[in-house]
């Protein structure tokens, strides 16, 4: 009879161990396998808000992954969060941008730098620049944006492999690899 009881306690840790390294497995199988895709979380940005995507990021450094979408909507850069396991999008953040030449000049003088992106336009649309990328660095682009630089816009795009990180600038104008840089990652996959 003793030994029911002791059983019946050793059961339950060995199930509540159980439940636990499977809720674990759980979420390390939605880091690595989003159930929204990319294509899916921009459409979802772009349902919750008509505009241009001029930023994007897939983020599982927080405990949920997810996506960052920067869109561009009239003298506004706003922030999309899309849940890459639910689907369920949040505006995180809004910002005006500058869209006048003597406004510009004054703000460029308080802060330092420059965000106009509404009176730049590109010759390459995002897709043609991930082309650009992807023919130079097989893999999934894991960062996308849209930046002015010295009155140039830049598309810098981040492409992951396995361990390796692929970093690129292409001129939104001409197409041309600006900047592009490798590195092995090595601590992402330490635990």
């Amino acid at each position: 009879m003793n030994k029911k009881f002791l059983a019946i306690p050793a059961l339950l840790v060995a199930i509540g161990g159980g439940a636990v390294l499977a809720q674990s497995d759980l979420f390390a199988q939605a880091e690595n396998n989003p159930s929204i895709s990319a294509g899916e979380a921009k459409k979802i940005a772009l349902k919750q808000l008509n505009g241009e995507i001029i930023g994007f990021e897939y983020d599982r450094d927080d405990r949920t992954p997810h996506y960052e979408i920067d869109i561009l909507k009239g003298n506004e850069k706003i922030e999309v969060e899309v849940n890459a396991g639910t689907g369920k999008a949040v505006i995180t953040e809004r910002e005006t941008v500058r869209t006048s030449t003597a406004e510009t000049k004054g703000n460029e003088e308080e802060t330092g730098k420059s965000t106009d992106l509404t009176n730049n336009s590109t010759n390459i649309t995002e897709k043609q620049a991930i082309e650009i990328a992807q023919a130079k660095a097989k893999g999934t682009v894991t960062d996308l944006e849209l930046d002015e630089d010295d009155n140039r816009l830049i598309y810098e795009i981040e492409i992951r492999n396995g361990k390796m990180e692929y970093n690129f600038e292409i001129d939104a104008k001409t197409g041309d690899i600006i900047k592009y840089e490798e590195d092995l990652d090595d601590d992402r996959f330490d635990n």
